[in-house]
């Protein structure tokens, strides 16, 4: 892993974060290109590291990037709860923040409100939009991954149609 040894080429690979300043240079322009766009959906994810957090991590994603890019706006959780580069201010001008959970833990959620004690989230318990043989898959990837998929796309569907679609 390269270290970055001076402003310049901190900047130009994205990692900027000394104590005081915790920026993500890719977040910035990220979180700057859709501040100047009418407020969406925040959607965070559990980012925990057993398959449930994954196939959330990744339902998060196929929502945010695929199903609802105009409506969504997909948060870095870790940026939100610790660092500086914005992505705290998409979550407070966000008329709906939604946490898609792997579990009941609602880590996502509880790590935010470190930060924003105040935050309200609707929260989805994505292990509970799908079954799986919980006795021969905990880790990232003991699950192949065109099962992590289907789970994620189904969990993504389920929120799209829940929280997003309106007939």
């Amino acid at each position: 892993m390269q270290k970055c040894s001076n402003q310049s080429t901190q900047l130009s690979k994205g990692c900027v974060g000394a104590k005081e300043n915790r920026i993500c240079s890719d977040g910035v322009n990220y979180v700057q290109s859709e501040l100047g766009l009418t407020p969406k959906k925040a959607i965070i994810s559990c980012e925990g590291g057993c398959i449930k957090g994954e196939i959330a991590r990744v339902a998060t994603n196929i929502l945010a990037y695929r199903l609802q890019r105009n409506e969504a706006v997909r948060i870095c959780l870790g940026d939100a709860a610790t660092g500086d580069s914005g992505f705290v201010e998409l979550v407070k001008r966000s008329p709906n923040v939604i946490a898609i959970e792997g579990c009941s833990l609602q880590c996502g959620t509880e790590i935010l409100k470190k930060r924003l004690p105040e935050l309200v989230t609707t929260v989805i318990n994505a292990s509970e939009l799908y079954e799986f043989d919980r006795s021969k898959y905990f880790e990232i990837f003991d699950m192949p991954r065109p099962e992590i998929e289907e789970y994620a796309q189904k969990v993504a569907e389920y929120v799209q149609k829940s929280f997003f679609i309106t007939e």
